[in-house]
């Protein structure tokens, strides 16, 4: 069976939530494929979210899930979209019960990090090792503040760790032998036979996109994102992207929840104003 939607939306975190939420208020027919992989499922609190600092990411996903169920019209399916191809009205998605056509796509579909490969780094990730200063920052000041890095991101992050804290020791990865939990947060073993003691790490993410929709479509991305404009739009016309997983090449705004939900909104207005055009044959 086929079901036929205006949109569809790859991806339940933060930016599919949002153009969900106002594709939904716009009463634009849309389906939203959430394969429940979210970036900050590791995380157990989120910083720097206007009304939710300190919730858990998942208890925003819950309340959003709520809130779309007063738009009968937006459908959530609990799978992955497997493949995706071209159609003569749209784009045929295919799930693992079901083929679903759209007539236009948002790719929400999030990035996974390639963590440095150092021994209890996974294993801390989220909780006191960490990729964002903004987003966690401040929750472990004044206490020392540890940059497991090099280059310009140990620069960056050490610059701006230190409005935070008085002790922020940067340690090259190439330099640390392993990371565990120790009582004032955390252990940071040293090759030479040092250690570090903080009560936080931060490390660069690597993020690197989940972009295979994007490739069956020949859309132009690269390891870091695809390739969008102002408004969200891709290379195919009618395809769009938002959240960690769309990159502009002149922007410099970091990964968050509130920037990847600014992202959704900005590109499922532009989504709705299509279907308004062609709706009343401006298109």
């Amino acid at each position: 069976m086929t079901w036929k939607y205006q949109a569809a939306i790859i991806g339940g975190g933060p930016a599919g939530l949002q153009a969900a939420l106002t594709l939904g208020r716009m009463h634009v027919e849309t389906v939203v494929f959430d394969d429940g992989r979210y970036r900050n499922a590791s995380s157990s609190v989120m910083g720097n979210v206007l009304g939710w600092a300190g919730a858990e990411p998942a208890a925003l996903r819950a309340a959003v899930h709520e809130e779309l169920a007063a738009y009968p019209w937006v459908r959530r399916v609990p799978e992955r979209v497997e493949t995706a191809r071209e159609d003569g009205s749209g784009l045929v998605l295919v799930t693992p019960s079901a083929q679903w056509s759209a007539e236009r796509l948002l790719l929400a579909s999030g990035v996974d990090d390639a963590l440095l490969p150092i021994p209890g780094v996974r294993e801390l990730w989220g909780d006191i090792v960490l990729p964002c200063p903004y987003c966690h920052g401040h929750e472990f000041a004044p206490g020392p503040i540890a940059v497991i890095s090099d280059g310009g991101h140990a620069e960056h992050v050490g610059g701006l760790l230190r409005g935070l804290s008085s002790s922020v020791p940067v340690v090259a990865p190439a330099d640390v032998l392993s990371v565990s939990r120790s009582a004032t947060g955390v252990r940071i073993d040293l090759r030479d036979g040092d250690a570090v003691e903080a009560a936080c790490a931060f490390i660069p993410p690597n993020a690197r996109a989940r972009s295979g929709i994007a490739d069956d479509l020949g859309i132009r991305s690269a390891p870091e994102g695809i390739e969008i404009d102002a408004l969200g739009r891709t290379s195919r016309a009618g395809v769009w992207a938002a959240g960690d997983v769309a990159k502009r090449v002149d922007s410099r705004i970091p990964a968050a929840v509130v920037t990847a939900m600014a992202s959704g909104l900005t590109a499922a207005a532009d989504i709705a104003a299509s279907v308004a055009l062609v709706r009343d044959g401006r298109s």
